[in-house]
């Protein structure tokens, strides 16, 4: 089976060379050990934690103070009002009752070795295989979308030993399976349950601790994690159902069935470089260390993308969205708890998924926001007195929507507003009038919130929101030179309302929804601050003039409006597309893009600037800097969001589509002289291919699902056309191309 590979000459030191296999619900990382291999397991939904009430009533009560500090400007007195009464009960993300992302566990596999020559261990992401060879030894793995099991077939072993480890749980060792069951502890708390079931031609004895097998020439073990989350079935129920119909099938069966599902799925869009096919040979992490030395590979950073891709295809389905770590983590308390931070983390996971026509994947992405929204009614009417919905800087599977446990962070009220982006998203790329209607009530109870919360700052005549901050950034107040982080209209803020109200007043035009809401939105857009350029030159990132406490920060929030927003464009807006590239100048040197995600986002922040020679150099500081052996973005720690901002990014590179043109290469990185992208989705429903030479599109094609015009810029040129419906071509002056 051809495909594309992760390739390594020896066994993973430890979990960041390890290799990642998911169905958006399970996952599992393979170690490669020849003694002792190691299969570290996920479930989705395993957490720790339970629903609670985490909003804070006597907030309401301060807000009319809070906000007269912040219009006088006593902007120490706010912060310190603030960290009294803006925040969650409980303790937010270090609240037990807030939880974690927790493992499953770990199946250990132990076995005599007497030859471990011509070791290689793999991952075929084309087909969501990994494998381990040494000596006469194989093993295979994977893990079903269809199934929802793990599968692992060895050969060549003989005799082995399998135990199963993890903290705080119950394990039962009997003829040829072993059974993880635990409680997570607080009322209303998660239940949980592994089964592994072994098939095999030799003999399994059973210890107390173990299963021994003897003489074997093919081990075939099936493994499920299932928990109690959303739902009234017993956990070791689901786990047997699923590995017996998975028996059934058999495993040759389950593994060409995950094998077409993941080439379809990679394939629907594929990008093509020209690459040494030398270096191809070489062990990835072997090539990502020539990266690291100043090396240029053109080949790895096409396997990275796919990559983003492939981890996407394991990750999103399922019941919740990726977390910050998509569906892997090797720990109890996963760093930042692996929940959904939604100052950018969450959204940075599904930038790349529409282009990349992987929607199919991102439905539960839709239902979560049905879901926080639910209970962001209850955030904005106890703790602000509003109508509509409003969640903040972080959230997890319980529906946590409340400020942080500090406002210094936790105070970003627009990270709901922000999620309500992808849903207008959605509708420009697919035109779905079922899905507009089906989340409709989303995108208005954001905005009506909105209009229940602004008001008017004294000193600048403009609607703001107050208290809030700009995420996890700070400033040096006038009063006293000290740090600040609470603020009133940060410009992230308004950026994202000002695009919220016009989404919205667009979406209530297409369904017919004018009513109050969208009188009032009407009023009160054009009273919003606009986006203002500093003494510095760069893009304002507070309403007033403030000096950064830490110029060199990881997030650049001021440029929400560059990307993901549209409102900074080089032709429409020069001015603040040059105080774009001046705000990136100095944060890049004052030691930002320090962190994966960081760096991901100001790769996407160059193309749309244009400049694909930036683009590029920061895609290998991306590799050099923040690129584990497996491929694995690490913030650090791990995180999975740069895998995808970069991936998105590279597609930004090649197409855009954000304001009603199509351009065509709009920021080629220099080195990618040559290159063909097919299948790649744009705004407005359309599937457009093509391919390069020397810089210049030799061939285009655009597949239209009706007869419709389009712009299109390519080679220098715009021009508007006509498409018919399905497959159109635009151009072929190279047909050998």
């Amino acid at each position: 089976m051809e495909g594309e590979f992760l390739r390594y000459s020896e066994p993973a030191s430890d979990w960041n060379g390890a290799l990642p296999l998911g169905s958006g619900t399970l996952g599992m990382m393979v170690f490669g050990g020849t003694a002792k291999e190691e299969l570290q397991l996920n479930e989705e939904t395993l957490w720790s934690g339970h629903p609670a009430d985490w909003d804070a009533p006597e907030c309401l009560e301060a807000l009319p103070e809070m906000r007269g500090l912040l219009f006088e400007r006593k902007l120490r007195q706010a912060e310190a009002l603030c960290k009294e009464k803006l925040v969650c009960r409980g303790q937010g993300s270090d609240d037990p009752y807030y939880g974690s992302f927790q493992t499953a566990g770990s199946l250990i596999i132990e076995s005599p070795v007497e030859d471990s020559s011509g070791y290689e261990r793999a991952l075929d992401i084309s087909h969501g295989v990994a494998q381990t060879v040494f000596g006469n030894v194989r093993r295979v793995h994977t893990v079903s979308h269809r199934y929802q099991v793990t599968a692992s077939q060895i050969t060549g072993s003989g005799n082995m030993r399998l135990t199963f480890e993890r903290d705080n749980c119950a394990a039962a060792y009997g003829n040829d399976e072993i059974v993880i069951t635990g409680q997570n502890p607080g009322p209303g708390a998660m239940g949980f349950c592994t089964v592994v079931c072994v098939e095999t031609d030799g003999k399994i004895a059973v210890s107390e601790r173990a299963l021994c097998i003897s003489g074997a020439g093919t081990v075939t073990i099936w493994a499920c994690t299932a928990t109690t989350y959303q739902t009234g079935d017993d956990p070791e129920d689901v786990c047997r159902r699923r590995i017996g119909t998975a028996r059934r099938a058999g495993f040759d069966a389950v593994l060409a069935d995950e094998a077409a599902f993941i080439s379809e799925a990679m394939g629907r869009c594929d990008l093509e470089l020209p690459g040494d096919h030398m270096l191809s040979d070489l062990p990835t992490d072997r090539r990502l260390e020539r990266v690291r030395a100043g090396e240029t590979d053109t080949g790895l950073c096409k396997l990275w993308f796919d990559f983003g891709k492939y981890l996407f295809i394991c990750s999103a389905p399922g019941r919740l969205p990726a977390n910050l770590q998509g569906v892997w983590s090797k720990d109890m308390w996963t760093p930042w708890t692996g929940d959904y931070h939604i100052n950018i983390n969450l959204q940075m996971n599904y930038w790349p998924m529409e282009a990349l026509g992987l929607s199919d994947l991102g439905k539960n992405l839709w239902e979560y926001f049905r879901f926080l929204s639910k209970h962001g009614e209850n955030t904005a009417r106890v703790m602000y007195g509003c109508r509509g919905w409003v969640a903040h800087t972080l959230s997890n599977p319980w529906g946590f929507t409340a400020p942080g446990q500090d406002p210094d962070w936790g105070a970003f009220l627009c990270g709901g507003a922000w999620c309500c982006r992808h849903i207008w998203e959605h509708w420009l790329y697919t035109g779905d009038m079922d899905f507009l209607r089906g989340n409709w009530h989303v995108l208005r109870g954001a905005a009506l919130f909105f209009t229940d919360f602004l008001v008017e700052d004294p000193k600048t005549g403009y609607l703001v929101t107050a208290p809030s901050n700009s995420p996890e950034n700070s400033y040096l107040a006038p009063e006293d030179g000290g740090k600040i982080a609470v603020t009133l209209g940060p410009t992230m803020d308004t950026q994202i309302v000002r695009e919220l109200f016009t989404c919205t007043l667009e979406c209530a035009k297409i369904l017919g929804e004018q009513d109050d809401l969208t009188d009032a939105i009407e009023r009160l857009l054009p009273l919003l601050p606009p986006t203002c350029v500093s003494s510095k030159g760069t893009i304002r990132e507070w309403i007033e003039d403030y000096e950064e406490w830490e110029p060199g920060h990881r997030h650049i929030s001021q440029l929400y409006g560059l990307y993901p927003g549209t409102e900074i464009d080089p032709d429409g807006e020069p001015e603040l597309a040059e105080a774009a590239r001046r705000t990136l100048e100095r944060r890049l040197s004052h030691g930002g893009g320090h962190t994966g995600w960081s760096r991901a986002w100001i790769i996407n922040f160059y193309a749309r600037l244009r400049d694909g020679a930036r683009a590029e150099y920061h895609l290998y500081e991306l590799l050099r800097k923040s690129t584990l052996p497996n491929l694995f973005d690490t913030h650090p720690p791990f995180q999975i969001d740069g895998n995808f901002g970069g991936t998105a990014g590279i597609l930004e590179c090649l197409v855009q589509s954000h304001l009603g043109v199509i351009r065509i290469l709009p920021a080629l990185p220099p080195s990618w002289k040559d290159g063909k992208l097919t299948g790649v989705r744009v705004r407005g429903g359309l599937t457009v291919s093509f391919a390069w030479r020397n810089g210049t599109v030799t061939k285009l094609s655009a597949v239209s699902p009706d007869d419709r015009d389009a712009v299109l810029e390519y080679n220098g040129e715009t021009r508007t056309v006509r498409l018919r419906a399905g497959d159109n071509t635009l151009e072929d002056k190279d047909k050998n191309v």
